[in-house]
């Protein structure tokens, strides 16, 4: 059997590997071999290891590789401890081929510790646009990577431009989707009611909810205070209730949290402010499905939110490029253009949904083809 090394390092890129992981576990000629590690690792966001193994996964090995700081010099530190622990346990499982995710700090340890020791890469998710530091690590990932899994056409044709085999670029759409479409569907009030069972402070399952997902932009590190309070300054003029999902953990991750705690305990006894270290995809799906707006920079609110014709407003350069429906609007960092915008997608109501990243096989394909394909040397070549 062919041995698939995959390897996750947080609740994002587990979301874009989750259907094939599922469906590599199953496949009569793969063996799955799972290393967990980065923040999946970490209490404050979720500790969501558990998560994984109750959805039926074997861990093989852990790691632990995250600097406490969270800005620049700890996310460098970070990826080089990865570097090192990764260089150990690929040597330990010896698989035939490794499975890195999308384009955060982590994935690029993931590339270079195994493309150093030989050892074939597939890469989910390259040749997407966008801003931020994962904009060039994701393409550092297909140079370093032999078989190629984007989400879109346009992805997979940006690919070949760089010099990639075109007979190993494939189109599968996107993992993540895959979970979308199989989420159990619940409505507004059901799903104010499961995110209750979790509060001290309920929220209302009659009142309608604006979802706020933003990260820190690591290549505008040390504005991240400003940039979240202007959010948090337009989100406080709705009579919505607002539901918050805790950033990721990259640089600047620190200033951003201490801003929304301030806000939601601030709000605590009067608006409806909640913020959540986590949720499980099929939770994310339906508070995604029933927002009235998503607000912020997660890619979440390109990739998914066009599948439930959500109306979205995108903060920032984080998302800058991606491939998006007509549901999101653009803005900058000022809390009257958030203000204004939100209040507009809020009256223009839901969109017709749109089906950019894939049609929910991605998962079987991504399987199927690390089944049949033949492996291709890993001395990379570039096509001209």
């Amino acid at each position: 059997m062919r041995k698939i090394c995959a390897i996750t390092a947080n609740r994002a890129d587990f979301s874009r590997m989750e259907t094939a992981l599922r469906e590599i576990k199953k496949h009569k000629d793969l063996e799955l071999q799972l290393v967990v590690m980065g923040s999946h690792l970490l209490y404050d966001t979720g500790n969501t290891i558990e998560e994984i193994r109750q959805k039926g996964f074997g861990v093989d090995r852990t790691i632990y590789m995250e600097v406490s700081g969270s800005n620049p010099s700890t996310m460098s530190k970070s990826v080089g401890l990865a570097i090192i622990e990764l260089s150990s346990v690929l040597d330990n499982l010896k698989p035939d081929l490794v499975l890195v995710p999308v384009d955060r700090f982590e994935s690029l340890a993931m590339g270079v510790a195994a493309s150093l020791m030989n050892l074939p890469i597939a890469h989910i998710q390259g040749g997407e646009i966008t801003g931020t530091i994962d904009e060039s690590i994701r393409h550092a990932l297909t140079k370093l990577s032999h078989i190629h899994f984007p989400a879109t056409e346009l992805s997979r044709q940006r690919i070949i431009r760089m010099g990639e085999p075109e007979d190993l670029v494939f189109n599968v759409g996107c993992p993540g989707t895959d979970l979308l479409l199989e989420a159990p569907v619940l409505n507004a009030k059901q799903t104010i009611e499961l995110l209750n069972q979790d509060l001290a402070n309920p929220l209302d399952p009659e009142r309608p909810f604006i979802l706020m997902v933003q990260h820190p932009v690591t290549t505008e590190f040390g504005s991240a205070t400003k940039e979240i309070t202007e959010s948090m300054e337009a989100m406080s003029e709705f009579e919505e209730q607002i539901i918050i999902l805790w950033p990721n953990i990259d640089a600047g991750a620190d200033e951003l949290s201490r801003v929304l705690r301030k806000y939601t305990i601030f709000a605590k006894n009067g608006k409806g402010m909640r913020i959540f270290k986590h949720w499980p995809t099929e939770t994310f799906a339906n508070i995604m499905r029933n927002a009235v707006c998503q607000v912020g920079n997660s890619s979440s609110g390109i990739r998914e939110s066009c599948y439930f014709g959500t109306p979205v407003v995108n903060v920032g350069s984080r998302q800058q490029d991606r491939e998006r429906g007509k549901n999101v609007m653009d803005v900058g960092y000022d809390r009257r253009e958030i203000a204004a915008a939100v209040r507009q997608q809020i009256k223009h109501g839901k969109y017709k949904m749109e089906a950019i990243y894939g049609d929910g096989t991605a998962g079987r394909q991504i399987a199927d083809i690390l089944a049949s394909i033949k492996i291709p040397s890993v001395q990379k070549r570039i096509r001209y």
